[in-house]
Formats: C-alpha cells, structure tokens, sequence
C-alpha cells in the first residue's frame, strides 16, 4: 500500500474522510513505521507553533483546558520544580489557542473520543509518545498497545515516588515514573534495586541484585530493563512477572518506597515474530565459526541471535598501558596490563540486513570503531548485557528498532575483524614538533605524523596533561588502533588517548587526524617514545542467509 500523506491525515483528524479510507489509513499507519514515525512528527508538531500559518478558529476557554486536562493529565502541576509542569501546560494552551483547524480537530478526537481509533488514542496520549529520548522501539510499542498508565505512588519522609507508566515488550520493559519532594522539587539522586519475580516467586535478577538509577529524560525519568540476559527468547518469558522496584537512596535517605508492578508479558509475547534458522553456519579462514541462531521481531525492537566459538589458537597474549582507578588511588594510577583474550569475537563483525529492493534495513559494524567509517544503521542500544559466555560458546544479541510487517529480508555478514599484535616504537623530541613535525612508518604500512606539542602543568585538582596532533593514513586493510601509551625519557609509562576523525579513500585505505593525550603528566617531558601494542584489521566477507518474516 501506497504511504498516506500529510494531508490525509488532516482530513482524518477533521473527519472528512471516507468511512473506508478512514479504517485503511488506521489500518495502514498500525503495519507502517515509517508513516507511525511521521504520526509522531505530526504529533510533535502540534505542541510548537509549526502549524500557526494555520487559519484561526476560535476555541473557548473551557474546551481548551479540557482538552490540555485530557493530554497531559499524567504531568501533575507542581511548585518550585526544574522543567515547571504548569509553564508546560500554559504554554500548550496558548499553542492549541493558535494552531487552527488541525490541532481543534485533533483535540476534539482526543476528548470526545469518537473517530478515532484506541491505538490512535494510545499515541497521542502515552507519556512514551511524549518524553524526550523515548527511543522509536518505545514509541511503537505505544502503539502495538504494549503498555499501560500506572497509578502508583508512595510517599515516605516527604519524598513522593511515583510510578507512572509501563511499557512491556518481549525484549524489554521500560518504566516511566518520578520522584519528588512536598514542594513539588525533581529529586534526580536517587538510586534503586529492580527485582523481576514470576508467578513461582523466582526473582530472576537475584543473582546480579541490578541496581538502577533512572535517567531524566524529559519531565520525568524512564528505566529500563533488558530481558536479554535474562531469558533466552520471547518464548522462555513467563507470561505473568511482578516488577519490584525499591529505592534504596533518594538523597542521602532510606525509607519506605517499595513500587511491585504486575507485568502482562502475554500480549507481548503473542505481539512478536520469531524466524530461527538451521544449519546457519559460517567458518571463517582465521577460525571464527558464526551461528546465525534466530532473530525476533516484537514491536519495540529487532534482536539477532548468534552463538561464536573461537579455537584454543586465537588467544593470545596482549599487554596494555591502563589507568586504573580504586581506593587507594581515587585520582587513578598509570600501570601495565597483561590478558590473555581471543583475536577474533562475535562482536567484532559487520553484517546487514536487507529487503527485497536491496534496501539496508539495519546495519551492525564493529564496536569502538570510527564514526567516520563504521557502517551502522537502525542500532537501538538498550541496557543490559549483550553476551554471555557459556563454556566455549558465547552467545550473542545484536538489537535493532522494530521491523514491521510481512516481508523476505536477507542477513548477509560483509567483515569479520582480527587483532594483531603490534611494537612499533616512534622515539620524538617534544619540543621540536612545534618546529618541524615528525612522521614514521611501521611493520603495518601505516604512516603516522606527529606535530603540534602542549603540555598544561597541574593546576589544583587538575593533574598535568600533554597533547601531540597525529594524523596519518593506516595500512591495508588496518581500520583501528585503540590502545596506545608512551613513555618519558625515564622510562615511566603513561596510558594515552587518540580520539580521531577517520575517513576512506577511494580505495578503501582509513586515514584520520586526532589529538593523543596523556594524562596525569607530572612534568614536561624532554623525550618521548609512542607505542601501540595491537591494531585492528578487516577480512571480507560475503555470506548471505535469506528468511522471511510471515
């Protein structure tokens, strides 16, 4: 089906659209993301002054606030609040009193409540559709009708927590909820303990005790919680759970707080697809062996399943300059790390996923990668572990925001990418770079340029700190170089950052330009040696699983 327009949806908020086409756009707009993402454009847009070239019509007083009562009755008007509740609601007033048709045919849905469908009442209405940073996932999950107002609070020591609204998805559950003080005051330091029990009282975060703090997102604060180190599959999911939230710190207190919220995980269960795959196996030369296991399909995000195994002969040993941080060194400490690790991992890949028209639907590169030549798309990063070892085995999940609909896409792995042990050594004169600049190639092919030194002596709390521009252009199929230290001239080793900025030429070489820095300089140094002790190289890759989501 053809996407709808803006301007259908104009003629549906005002009800002059056909019975039929009415039901289809309704139809439509519950399969289609790309129209829900315009929805909640269009819904944005109607709390700022995007539509005042809109003509006029007048709205009387008393149907406009009951208008702003209906849509913003989770936002209770405060006092003395940081992001003030009621400058929020004065503000939609004098909006919805200048917007014109759209807006009053809209509000005249929401309050009246005919003509409109209950997902379309569940988008406008869903403090998810509302809050700032409420992720694409959440907000079709909204409109699955995945989620549900809380009518929970209790308050201790004059202190209000407040849970507010519920989202529940097969891979997460996200809640929105708030905690303030008689005054009406945010509290934003608060900490709490998450306890997710089934119908047989198990606790299955028992074993981890998680403990959580909300980020402020918006007017309130949302938690979230991945189920997907938790239990292995929608299907595993229990169908009843009680969520258990009890705060152990809100500013410095301990009190009273304990939330338990039941949690319906049928709904979201029956709301997600599953394609599991057989014999999806990939073998690479380096030793890697992929298992493309099964991917989900639910409505607030798409998860890919696989298992890595790595031989005996890919661990090696790598050493590496770190700055350590604990209690008897609180303002950190420069020392040598030695770890045995895997060259290869099943998070170190790139893969896409693509339809039918050889669009690229979702897209996974390597972690810690460059911006600048990292090929990514559709990522949706939620809390939670995303492996976990199991003997030889380690099992993965790469989540991506919702694929809709009936389709035949196809999962093709494009890179898998190997560490190698590196020991260049760039020996420079720090004064100097500020004169001539020094540049060096190594045993990779990479050429690296080193000029423009600082060095900020410590200043109070501030520790000493030097700075070296590098810009270069990497080896052969060389995309990164992630650790890097250097040492004085009296042989003490300090842990160093690169930040770059990297790009490709056209055939397929990184260069990129950023600055090194080292921390915790105490003095200004007369000699510096620059080292790296592995870099990062890509092998091609071209294997292809095609499925179809029914």
């Amino acid at each position: 089906m053809t996407c709808f327009m803006f301007n259908q949806w104009k003629l549906y908020a005002n009800g002059e659209l056909p019975p039929a086409e009415s039901k289809g756009l309704e139809q439509h707009a519950v399969e289609c993301p790309q129209c829900q993402i315009k929805l909640q454009e269009w819904v944005d847009y109607m709390l700022e002054e995007e539509f005042s070239a809109y003509p006029e019509v007048p709205v009387p007083d008393t149907f406009t606030d009951e208008v702003m009562s209906k849509l913003f009755e989770e936002v209770p008007v405060r006092t003395a609040r940081k992001r003030s509740s009621r400058t929020r609601r004065q503000r939609g007033w004098d909006i919805v009193k200048k917007t014109g048709l759209v807006v009053a045919g809209l509000t005249a849905l929401v309050v009246t409540g005919t003509a409109v469908s209950p997902t379309f009442a569940n988008y406008v209405n869903s403090l998810f559709q509302i809050e700032k940073d409420a992720d694409s996932g959440m907000k079709n999950a909204v409109n699955k009708g995945l989620v549900q107002k809380l009518e929970q609070k209790i308050t201790d020591q004059g202190i209000t927590f407040e849970a507010k609204e519920l989202m529940a998805d097969s891979m997460r559950i996200a809640i929105i909820f708030d905690m303030y003080d008689q005054n009406g005051k945010q509290i934003e330091d608060h900490s709490m303990k998450l306890q997710l029990i089934d119908s047989n009282g198990k606790d299955w975060l028992a074993e981890d005790g998680r403990e959580e703090s909300g980020s402020s997102h918006g007017q309130f604060f949302i938690t979230e919680l991945s189920l997907n180190d938790i239990f292995e599959s929608a299907e595993a999911t229990p169908d009843q759970l009680t969520l258990k939230i009890v705060p152990t710190d809100i500013e410095g207190k301990t009190g009273k707080w304990e939330l338990e919220i039941p949690v319906d995980m049928k709904k979201a269960k029956e709301a997600t697809k599953t394609v599991a795959f057989k014999d999806a196996v990939y073998q690479s030369p380096q030793g890697l062996e992929l298992k493309l296991k099964q991917i989900e399909f639910s409505p607030s995000a798409t998860r890919v399943m696989l298992d890595s195994t790595v031989p005996k002969s890919a661990y090696v040993e790598f050493e590496r300059a770190v700055l350590m941080y604990d209690k008897d060194h609180p303002e950190g400490v420069h020392i040598t790390n030695k770890k045995v690790e895997p060259t290869l991992s099943g998070g170190d890949i790139a893969y896409e996923i693509t339809n039918e028209k050889g669009e690229v639907v979702a897209a996974r590169d390597m972690f810690g990668l460059d911006k600048g030549i990292a090929k990514k798309k559709n990522v949706l990063y939620v809390s939670g572990l995303s492996s976990k070892q199991e003997g030889d085995i380690t099992k993965w999940w790469h989540t991506f925001g919702p694929l809709q609909g009936e389709q035949k896409l196809k999962f093709q792995l494009q890179k898998v990418y190997e560490n190698k042990l590196a020991s260049p050594k760039f020996d420079l004169i720090p004064e100097d770079l500020n004169k001539k600049a020094a540049t060096f190639k190594d045993e990779t092919g990479s050429s690296f340029t080193f000029s423009s030194f600082s060095w900020t002596p410590a200043s109070g709390e501030e520790k000493g700190k030097a700075v070296i521009i590098v810009e270069g252009t990497l080896g052969k199929d060389v995309v990164s170089i992630r650790y890097w230290y250097v040492k004085d001239e009296n042989g003490k080793t300090y842990y160093a950052t690169l930040n770059p900025e990297s790009t490709r030429d056209k055939d397929g070489r990184v260069h990129f330009k950023g600055e090194l820095v080292i921390p915790k300089l105490e003095q200004a140094p007369k000699r510096l040696t620059i080292c790296y002790p592995e870099y990062t190289v890509e092998h091609h890759v071209n294997w292809e699983v095609p499925f179809e989501i029914k």
